[in-house]
């Protein structure tokens, strides 16, 4: 059996999801296993579960029950683990063999930052070891201001973990911007592989994978669905809030590619504007119904119109937070985009060495 732990920033969930579904499209029994977890979300049982173990088990249709694929789960501290470190481990492993029994391929997905839990002895590299994995870690590329600091952090994660007695067994690159996809494969790759450091892949930024859908929306934010019913699946790549003139607005709308557009129900000329650019929907706050011809509009340009009872600062919030989240559905419509970049940006095989 293959244990593959993956560990690093942003973009884990993703690039986890692809490589499970390549792996079984190749024919092997797969298995997800997230040690320790975050608290994001509480299950009707009282149960706090992280949101990415539930969209992960559910896309993949997993057998396995919540508390052996993430038997640890913290809230917001863990300094208390270290007084039961050995019973936490010893469940860590429990949980393992029980998810891994019978199956070719398990990857792990580790807690983020990577270097937490250090403190208390069961750091990243400590389950690691446990489970026998080859550690992979996942840059994102994308929040650097530099470009070239990935070279650096790349570098203080394997000191780090080659400091506490593990191994890096190789790197991929996650959403790099198109700008600087040429500087990272002609400079950046060939400097992080002087200092013995094996690239697996570099993955292009594509917003689209990272968008919500309108469905996503609706159940974050308790909406009613006015109009466009049918078209809960599209996606929304871009946030606007409409709150200047209609002509003015006009000018962003147009530029925007799949919006949402956060505005009052009371705002009709601008509302109505907006509908000309199709947006994938336009959310209405405060729980302002909008006039009968906005809806009338709405239905003929095939766009939802969403009701919110929170004010447009509020909603705003709550869609930012959204676009860290991960959910079933989610996956599945990216799925064959998610295979295609595994199998032509990835080293997938050599995975299985």
């Amino acid at each position: 059996m293959k244990t593959i732990y993956v560990i690093g920033e942003r973009g884990k969930t993703l690039l986890i999801y692809g490589l499970l579904r390549k792996f079984s499209l190749e024919g092997f029994k797969v298995a997800y296993f997230k040690p320790i977890s975050m608290a994001r979300t509480r299950l009707a049982s009282g149960k706090y579960v992280d949101t990415d173990v539930i969209a992960i088990r559910d896309a993949l249709e997993l057998e396995n029950a919540i508390e052996y694929i993430s038997p640890i789960v913290i809230s917001r501290s863990y300094l208390e683990l270290g007084e039961r470190i050995e019973d936490v481990k010893k469940s860590i492993l429990e949980s393992f063999k029980k998810i891994s029994e019978g199956k070719d391929i398990v990857i792990v997905e580790g807690y983020t930052p990577a270097e937490a839990l250090t403190s208390i002895n069961c750091s990243v590299i400590d389950i690691a070891k446990m489970l026998n994995a080859k550690i992979i870690l996942v840059v994102d590329c994308r929040s650097r201001a530099v470009i070239d600091e990935i070279i650096d952090r790349t570098i203080l994660y394997k000191c780090f973990i080659e400091r506490l007695g593990g191994e890096l067994y190789g790197v991929i690159l996650n959403t790099v911007p198109v700008i600087y996809a040429e500087r990272v494969k002609s400079l950046i790759i060939p400097y992080l592989e002087k200092f013995g450091i094996k690239v697996l892949g570099v993955i292009e930024e594509r917003p689209r994978l990272v968008a919500l859908t309108v469905k996503d929306i609706v159940e974050a934010l308790n909406a009613e669905v006015l109009e466009g019913k049918d078209k809960l699946n599209s996606m929304v790549e871009d946030i606007l809030v409409g709150a200047m003139s209609p002509e003015a607005a006009l000018r962003w709308f147009r530029r925007a590619v799949n919006a949402a557009i956060v505005t009052g129900g009371d705002r009709t000329d601008l509302i109505m504007q907006a509908l000309e650019t199709k947006p994938s929907a336009i959310i209405l706050t405060g729980n302002l119904y909008p006039s009968i011809g906005v809806l009338i509009k709405a239905k003929e340009t095939g766009t939802p119109i969403l009701l919110v009872p929170y004010d447009t600062f509020t909603t705003i919030e709550k869609l930012k937070e959204m676009q860290s989240i991960v959910t079933a559905d989610s996956l599945k419509i990216r799925d064959k985009d998610l295979i295609t970049i595994i199998e032509k940006e990835i080293k997938w095989k050599e995975l299985l060495t």
